[in-house]
C-alpha cells in the first residue's frame, strides 16, 4: 500500500511538527486578538490557520496510528471506516482554509465577496467531505486537493494585489500565497507520477516541510501585518487624541473667556448706554456739534467690540428669523463693494432666488462679513472672491472661495482658535474666524474649509440646518388713554436709570424709577398703573429673572408689559433665562430709537 510504503519516519516528523507551528500561530492571533482589536481580514485569516491546524491535527492522528504495529485488525488501513472518517475530515477542513484565505484577502483589499464565495463555499466544502468516501487512497485524493488549493492561493493573492495598503506583512503574504500555489502544484505533480519516477516519492515524502515553509512565511506575514495595523490604529488615536486635546484647550479658553466676558460685559454695557443715551441727545441739541457724533461713533465700536466677545465665548443666545438668503449675501456685500479698491479681487455672488433661513440676522451678517474680508485679504491683486448660497439635504450651504495661497490641512482646525492668525503683526487679531466658528455652533450648524477649485485658493463652507424661525406676537395697536403713556424703569444703576428717564421723556413718557425687583413689585401692585416695564436683569435681590417668575405665576397680565434688558448675555444664567423667557430681551447698550419704537407699538411682546 501506498501509504505505508511512502511515509516514513521523517515525513511523519513533518507532519507533527507543520501541526505543531500551525497550534502555535493559531494562540498567537487569539492572544493579539484579544489584546488588539482586530479587522474583520485579520480574523478570516485567524479562521484560515484554525482550520489548518485541526486538518493536520487530524492527519497526524490518522499516519501517527498507520505505523502501530499493534493495529492487527486493520481498523487504520486505507479502506477502513477510521483513516476514510479522517480523509473526509482533512479534505473539508483544508478546503475551509483556502476559503477563509480569500475571505481574508477580499477584507484586506476593501473589496464585496462574490456570491459563489459566500454560496458556493459551502457546498464545495461539503462535496470535497464525501469525495473520501468513493476514494480511499492518499495519492489521488492529494490529486483531487491540489487544484481547489491552487485556485484558492491565487484567488486570495489577487485580492491582496488589490489591496490599497503595502505594507511589509502584506509583501510577505502575498509571495507566500503564490508559494501555497506552488508546492500545491508540486504536490500534484508528484502525486500523479510517483510510480513511474522514484525520486518523486522522496519529494511526496516530503511535503510536510514544503508546506511547513509555506505555513512559517504566511503567519509571519500576518503577524506583521497584525502589528503593522496595531502601529497604525496607535498613530491614528495618536492624531485624534491630539485633535481632541486641542479642541479641549480651545473650549477651556472660551469657557474661561466666557467668564471673563460675562462680568465685563454687564460693567461695560451699563456706562455704554449712558454715553449712547446722552450722545444721542447732545445730537439731537443746537449745540451738539460733530463731538457728540464723534462720541456716539465710538461708543458704538465700543459696543460692537463686547458683542464680539460675547460670540466668541459661545453662550451668545440667537433668535432665528425667516431671512431671504439673496438679501441677506448682498447687504454684506454692498459694503465691501463700496469700499474695493481699484486693484483688489472683485467680488461674484451665486445665489438662489428665493432661498430662505431660519437664522439670526446679525449673527449670520457677521459670519458673512468675517469670511468675505479674510477671503478678500488672502485673494491677489484682480482677483475673485465668489460667494455662493445653495440648499442642501442638511440645510442652507454658504460658501466663500478665494483665490489666495490656500489654507494647510495641518491649520484647518487651528484658525478657529481664539487669537490665532496668520497674518502678520498688528493685520489681525485672531477672532474672525472664531467668533464665525462660535455664532455657527450657536445655531447648532458647521463651517469647514475645502481646497479651492483646481486646488487654488480656499473654500469656506458654513451649512446652517434647517429651523423654524421664532415667531413674532401680532401687532396690537395702543389705545392711548388721557395723557401721556407710562413707564416703570427698573436698574440698579442710577445713571443707566436717568438716561433712560432722559430719553423717554423726550419722546413723551412718563416715567417712574426703582432700583430693585422688590420695590417694582410694590408699583406694580396697581395694574394698570404703568403701559410698559424696563427691568434689568442682573440686580441685587431677586433681580429680573426672580422678577419674571414671580409675575408668570401671580400676574401674567402683567408680565406681557414687560421687556427685560441685561448688560451679561454672555453669563450662563442669563442665556439659560433667555431660552425660557417668552418675552423680548435686549442687550445693552441700549438702542433707543428701536427700544422705544417697540414699546410705543407694543410689539415688544416677541417670543425668544
Amino acid at each position: 500500500m501506498f501509504l505505508l510504503k511512502s511515509i516514513d519516519l521523517v515525513a511523519l516528523i513533518g507532519l507533527l511538527v507543520q501541526t505543531l507551528v500551525a497550534w502555535i500561530f493559531v494562540a498567537i492571533f487569539a492572544s493579539m486578538g484579544r489584546r488588539e482589536r482586530v479587522s474583520k481580514a485579520f480574523g478570516h485569516f485567524h479562521l484560515a490557520f484554525v482550520a489548518l491546524a485541526a486538518s493536520l491535527t487530524v492527519m497526524s492522528v490518522r499516519f501517527s496510528r498507520a505505523h502501530d504495529v499493534q493495529d492487527a485488525a486493520g481498523l487504520w488501513q486505507d479502506g477502513s471506516w477510521l483513516p476514510t472518517a479522517c480523509y473526509c475530515a482533512y479534505l473539508a477542513l483544508k478546503t475551509l482554509f483556502g476559503l477563509w484565505l480569500v475571505r481574508g484577502g477580499a477584507a484586506l483589499a476593501g473589496s464585496v465577496e462574490s456570491l459563489w464565495l459566500r454560496r458556493g463555499g459551502w457546498v464545495l466544502v461539503a462535496v470535497m467531505a464525501v469525495i473520501p468516501l468513493a476514494v480511499t487512497d492518499i495519492s489521488p485524493l492529494l490529486l483531487i486537493q491540489a487544484p481547489v488549493m491552487v485556485a484558492c492561493a491565487l484567488a486570495a493573492w489577487r485580492e491582496l494585489a488589490r489591496s490599497p495598503n503595502d505594507g511589509a506583512g502584506l509583501r510577505v503574504m502575498r509571495w507566500s500565497l503564490l508559494g501555497l500555489a506552488t508546492s500545491w502544484t508540486l504536490h500534484a505533480i508528484a502525486a500523479s507520477f510517483h510510480g513511474a519516477v522514484p525520486w518523486l516519492r522522496v519529494l511526496l515524502a516530503l511535503n510536510s516541510f514544503i508546506d511547513l515553509a509555506v505555513q512559517l512565511t504566511l503567519g509571519t506575514g500576518l503577524i506583521i501585518g497584525l502589528l503593522e495595523e496595531a502601529q497604525r490604529r496607535a498613530r491614528v488615536a495618536e492624531v485624534e487624541h491630539t485633535r481632541l486635546q486641542r479642541e479641549l484647550d480651545r473650549d477651556e479658553k472660551l469657557r474661561a473667556l466666557g467668564t471673563l466676558v460675562s462680568g465685563v460685559a454687564h460693567e461695560l454695557n451699563n456706562p455704554l448706554t449712558v454715553i449712547l443715551g446722552y450722545a444721542d441727545l447732545l445730537r439731537r441739541a443746537p449745540t451738539g456739534g460733530p463731538a457728540a457724533r464723534i462720541i456716539g461713533e465710538q461708543a458704538e465700536r465700543c459696543r460692537g467690540i463686547v458683542q464680539s466677545l460675547s460670540a466668541l465665548a459661545g453662550q451668545t443666545a440667537h433668535s432665528p428669523q425667516d431671512l431671504d438668503v439673496a438679501e441677506l449675501v448682498e447687504r454684506v456685500t454692498q459694503g465691501f463693494a463700496l469700499a474695493k479698491s481699484a486693484d483688489g479681487p472683485s467680488l461674484r455672488v451665486v445665489s438662489n432666488p428665493g432661498l430662505r433661513m431660519a437664522a439670526d440676522r446679525t449673527g449670520m451678517e457677521q459670519v458673512l462679513t468675517n469670511l468675505i474680508a479674510n477671503a478678500v485679504h488672502a485673494s491677489p491683486r484682480g482677483g475673485v472672491v465668489t460667494i455662493a448660497a445653495t440648499s442642501s439635504a442638511a440645510g442652507v450651504e454658504l460658501s466663500v472661495a478665494d483665490q489666495g495661497p490656500g489654507v494647510p490641512r495641518e491649520l484647518r482646525t487651528r484658525v478657529f482658535e481664539p487669537f490665532f492668525t496668520t497674518k502678520g503683526p498688528g493685520r489681525g487679531t485672531g477672532l474672525g474666524l472664531a467668533i464665525a466658528h462660535a455664532i455657527v455652533r450657536g445655531h447648532d450648524g458647521t463651517i469647514a474649509i475645502d481646497d479651492g477649485p483646481d486646488g487654488r485658493g480656499a473654500v469656506f463652507r458654513v451649512t446652517i440646518p434647517r429651523a423654524s424661525p421664532v415667531a413674532a406676537a401680532p401687532f396690537v395697536e395702543k389705545t392711548e388713554r388721557e395723557g401721556s403713556r407710562r413707564l416703570l424703569v427698573i436698574d440698579d444703576d442710577e445713571a443707566v436709570r436717568a438716561v433712560v428717564r432722559d430719553q423717554a421723556e423726550r419722546r413723551g413718557w412718563l416715567v417712574a424709577e426703582v432700583a430693585s425687583a422688590e420695590s417694582a413689585l410694590e408699583a406694580l401692585g396697581i395694574r394698570d398703573a404703568f403701559d410698559a416695564v424696563l427691568c434689568d436683569l442682573r440686580m441685587p435681590g431677586m433681580g429680573g429673572i426672580g422678577l419674571h417668575d414671580r409675575l408668570q405665576r401671580e400676574a401674567p397680565e402683567l408680565l406681557d408689559r414687560v421687556v427685560f434688558v441685561t448688560g451679561d448675555l454672555a453669563s450662563e444664567e442669563s442665556t439659560r433665562f433667555s431660552r425660557r423667557c417668552r418675552r423680548k430681551l435686549v442687550q445693552k447698550p441700549l438702542d433707543f430709537d428701536e427700544l422705544f419704537t417697540a414699546l410705543a407699538r407694543r410689539d415688544f411682546a416677541t417670543a425668544r
